[in-house]
Order: structure tokens, then sequence, then C-alpha cells
């Protein structure tokens, strides 16, 4: 059983947080079978122009961005298995998303992976349908 280090807990608790994305996560710990860190919940529209900039994002209409959405809230999660091997080691990122997909579909939340995206592969990116 794992736990969340005290940096992911303070993302996790971000009050701009979506709850339903906070009790997937709280849940999605406590039951997966890897460890996983969680390394960006909420960003700013500045934070987001530059991972536009850096090639790292590929729109200003980021889910992570509480403005851009309807609820007003963060409503994207970015997830990577810990410790992280390689930003290309797509077995554990695809191990987790299925643990985190089925975690989901248990809770009755809709979610989209990023590592499922026609366009780019977001192994880290998990965002409400």
């Amino acid at each position: 059983m794992f736990s969340f280090s005290k940096k992911s807990l303070e993302k996790v608790n971000n009050p701009k947080l979506h709850p339903r994305l906070r009790e997937l996560l709280i849940e999605a710990i406590a039951t997966s079978p890897i460890d996983f860190t969680v390394i960006e919940t909420v960003r700013t529209v500045e934070q987001q122009k530059i991972n536009v900039a850096k090639g790292v994002s590929k729109t200003m209409k980021s889910r992570h961005i509480p403005s851009t959405n309807k609820s007003g809230l963060c409503e994207a999660v970015d997830i990577i298995p810990y410790p992280l091997k390689s930003w290309n080691d797509k077995k554990s990122f695809k191990i987790l998303s299925d643990h985190i997909k089925s975690v989901a579909r248990q809770m009755g939340i809709s979610i989209t992976w990023g590592g499922d995206f026609k366009s780019f592969y977001d192994g880290p990116h998990y965002e409400l349908k």
C-alpha cells in the first residue's frame, strides 16, 4: 500500500483541484500496484505559456487552468510512476493508467488519459471528461 509524499499531498489538497479528481487520486494511491507521484495539478496562465513555449504542452486551453473550465476548477492532473525510470517507459505509464482508469470506472468518474490521445502521447496526463 502506497501513500502520497508531502509534495504530492499539497497538490492533491489544492482547493482549486476538482474534488472528483482529488477523490480519484486518494483512492488510486491506496490501491495502486505501483507507486506514483503527482507532478502537477493547478496551473496558472503564465505557467501554461511557459509550458507551450517549451513544447511540453500543446494548448493554452489546458484543463489544468481553473479559469478555462466551466467548473472554475482544475480538471486535469499529471502523475508519473515513482521512481520514474524514463519518460519513455510506456510500460509503467500503461500499468498506472490501467489502474487509474479502473478506479475511475469503479467510482463513476469519467476520465481521459493522455496516453490515449490521437495527436500526441501524454503519459502523465489525466483529465475529467
